[in-house]
C-alpha cells in the first residue's frame, strides 16, 4: 500500500480536515496545470472537485489501492478530465504536449487511466439514464441500490412480474442510447 493511501481515506469517509488538507496541498498545482493550458482559474477549480469527487467514487471500492503518489494520482484524473472538456470545446490544443503535462513515476499509470475511464463511463450512462422516462429511472436507480425486488415492487405498487418486465424495457432503453452515444463508439462495457 502505498503512503498516500490516506488522502484516499479522507475521501472516503467525507473527512472535512482531510479533504482541507488535499486543497491546501495540491489545488494550487492543479489550478496552475488548467490555466497554463487554455483554461481559467474557476476552470481549475471545478476540474478538481469533480476529480475528487470521482476519485471519491473510486475509493468506494474495497480493492483500490494507490500505488503511485497522491499527487500524481490527482494530477492524472485532472488532467483527463481537461483535456476532455477541451476536446468538448474543439479546442485540442494545449501549451504543451499531453505527454509534457507531468510525469507519473511508476508503471500503475495505465490502471489508473482504467480506473478514471471506467467512473467516466459510469457518468456518462448516468447522464444518459437522466434522459429516460422518470419510472424508467426510478425502477432502474432503486434496483441499483436496493437488494430486494420484490420489495421495490411491493413500495411502487405493482407486481414483481410487471417490475422485472419494466425493468428489462428500460434498460433495453437506456443500452439503445448508450450504443448510439458517440462517447461510447460502440462500446457497451459498463
Amino acid at each position: 500500500m502505498h503512503v498516500d493511501q490516506q488522502y484516499l481515506a479522507y475521501l472516503k469517509h467525507n473527512d472535512r480536515t482531510g479533504i482541507d488538507k488535499i486543497y491546501k496541498n495540491y489545488a494550487k498545482k492543479i489550478v496552475s496545470m488548467i490555466v497554463y493550458n487554455s483554461g481559467t482559474e474557476d476552470d481549475g477549480y471545478d476540474i478538481l472537485q469533480e476529480a475528487l469527487v470521482d476519485i471519491y467514487y473510486m475509493t468506494k471500492d474495497k480493492d483500490f489501492q494507490l500505488t503511485t503518489s497522491f499527487k500524481n494520482f490527482l494530477l492524472m484524473v485532472c488532467k483527463r478530465k481537461w483535456l476532455n472538456v477541451l476536446k468538448k470545446k474543439q479546442q485540442m490544443w494545449v501549451t504543451k504536449s499531453t505527454e509534457d503535462l507531468f510525469h507519473i513515476e511508476d508503471e500503475s499509470a495505465k490502471e489508473i487511466a482504467e480506473s478514471v475511464q471506467q467512473v467516466e463511463k459510469e457518468n456518462m450512462v448516468m447522464q444518459l439514464l437522466d434522459t429516460l422516462g422518470a419510472r424508467c429511472q426510478e425502477i432502474i436507480r432503486r434496483c441499483m441500490t436496493e437488494k430486494h425486488q420484490e420489495q421495490i415492487a411491493e413500495s411502487l405498487g405493482i407486481t414483481y412480474a410487471y417490475l422485472r418486465k419494466k425493468k428489462s424495457e428500460c434498460m433495453a432503453s437506456l443500452i439503445s442510447k448508450v450504443k448510439a452515444h458517440p462517447y461510447f463508439n460502440g462500446d457497451t462495457d459498463f
